[in-house]
């Protein structure tokens, strides 16, 4: 279909990272995250862990009109949405669209090396899905 390889990473939308850090990080048995970013673009800051090969996101919002900002404001704190990782993301992107399901992105976004697009909630039973590389 579109190859999915694997789960790459499930984030959680917290409203204070550093707070979710101390429950999340004693859950996961880790004194520590295993890296942490900002992505100005979507107005976000993370702290990563990496359990049994998979990464758990928590993704705090850093401005009032981000996409966690607005998910939080909505539905509280949770789990946002799940990425799965493809060999090609325009790829699976026109994969997507020929089955008919229902983009975010008319074209991926970029991240670093990798490309991303957004499958839409309600086309999802209301799970926000990306696809990246």
């Amino acid at each position: 279909m579109i190859g999915i390889e694997r789960v790459d990473h499930i984030c959680i939308a917290v409203r204070d990272v550093d707070a979710a850090a101390k429950v999340w990080g004693q859950f996961f048995g880790k004194t520590k995250h295993d890296s942490e970013y900002t992505h100005e673009a979507e107005g976000i800051h993370v702290f990563r862990y990496k359990v049994g090969g998979i990464y758990y996101e928590l993704i705090a919002s850093t401005r009032e009109d981000s996409e966690v900002d607005r998910f939080i404001s909505r539905k509280g704190e949770g789990f946002m949405l799940v990425f799965f990782k493809v060999p090609n993301t325009e790829a699976a992107m026109k994969g997507l669209i020929d089955q008919g399901y229902q983009l975010i992105d008319e074209s991926p976004r970029v991240w670093r090396q990798s490309h991303y697009v957004f499958v839409h909630p309600r086309f999802m039973n209301g799970v926000l899905v990306e696809i990246i590389d």
